[in-house]
């Protein structure tokens, strides 16, 4: 019986392969058509898409010292199957060194051992989910970025900005630590949320345990249960339980304000759209606004806000919208 193991190894022998085979300067109608169908497989499809995230990592480390004993290593573990060899050894020839790195590595199942962090992020007004090679589930907010580092002893996402959902594994041996500018958290097998503000960074616990700490070592650190965030933005960091289900509406597409101040439930819903919405009326400005939201129905919000307030909106030629108020 195949293992979970043996199966991916062979996913991946069949992704290298393949990627090496559509590589060529030549590519038949035939090897189109067999791709096609190999790829509708989901396993097959992110199994390609980890090698070309591989290649994208070493297009340019072709003479990296570290990349070239990599690739020895590689090419010095047992050979493939049968059905995997053959292609391998026809098609590695006509490739450059970066790409035979990139085979090499993800042929010999030594995916983690490429040091080199793998990038991912998302523009404004879009949202993503990455699968990590661990089985881990990464959801990208808006306009965020993170950089990815799996190896064996550990796991490290450093989010550079924006707001991430991470659904973790469990993996006793490998901690997962995301890096938000100065904090670090810490999982093992949990469900966060985690939003960079600056230096600082907000987490929200929604399922197992995480240790939250920052980079000065001030103090003995956090650790939050389920329903807890904890804002480190300020001078005096501080945890308080939270609706869970509000504060990670966003990976559902909705945003939920919930007696949200006017100029809050403002900031949020520009996240989403590069048509900004400038709020003049500063005496509005602190008025509780409830209702559920699309992200990026810019429109729909500014609606709400004449309906219910008697705002009034003025939309410029760049797309940006100005919010007056009626007279205070």
């Amino acid at each position: 019986m195949m293992t979970v193991d043996g199966d991916l190894d062979i996913r991946r022998q069949e992704a290298a392969s393949w990627f090496a085979r559509l590589s060529q300067q030549r590519v038949s109608t035939d090897d189109v058509k067999a791709f096609s169908a190999w790829r509708r497989d989901p396993d097959n499809a992110r199994a390609y898409e980890r090698v070309e995230a591989v290649w994208s990592a070493t297009n340019t480390l072709a003479g990296d010292p570290d990349i070239s004993a990599l690739t020895a290593e590689a090419l010095g573990k047992a050979p493939p199957p049968v059905r995997a060899r053959a292609m391998v050894s026809r098609l590695w020839k006509p490739l450059g060194g970066a790409a035979l790195a990139a085979v090499a590595v993800i042929a010999a199942g030594s995916l983690w051992a490429v040091s080199r962090p793998l990038d991912y992020a998302t523009a404004v007004g879009e949202q993503r989910t990455v699968r990590l090679d661990d089985g881990s589930r990464v959801i990208l907010d808006t306009g965020s970025r993170i950089q990815v580092r799996l190896r064996d002893d550990r796991r490290s996402v450093a989010l550079l900005s924006g707001q991430a959902f991470f659904d973790v594994t469990g993996d006793s041996a490998r901690p997962f630590v995301v890096t938000a500018g100065d904090t670090h958290v810490t999982a093992i097998g949990t469900r966060f949320d985690v939003r960079r503000d600056g230096d600082g960074a907000r987490v929200t616990l929604v399922e197992g345990r995480v240790a939250v700490r920052e980079s000065t070592g001030a103090g003995p650190g956090w650790s939050l249960d389920p329903g807890q965030q904890l804002v480190t933005t300020g001078p005096r960091p501080a945890v308080a339980s939270v609706d869970v289900v509000r504060e990670t509406s966003w990976t559902t597409g909705r945003l939920i304000f919930d007696g949200t101040p006017i100029r809050v439930a403002v900031t949020e819903v520009n996240r989403y759209s590069d048509a900004k919405i400038d709020l003049r009326a500063s005496h509005i400005a602190e008025i509780p606004v409830s209702g559920v939201f699309d992200t990026g129905d810019t429109d729909g919000f500014i609606a709400a806000l004449q309906d219910l307030y008697g705002v009034t909106a003025e939309r410029r030629p760049d797309g940006a919208v100005i919010l007056s108020g009626p007279p205070a």
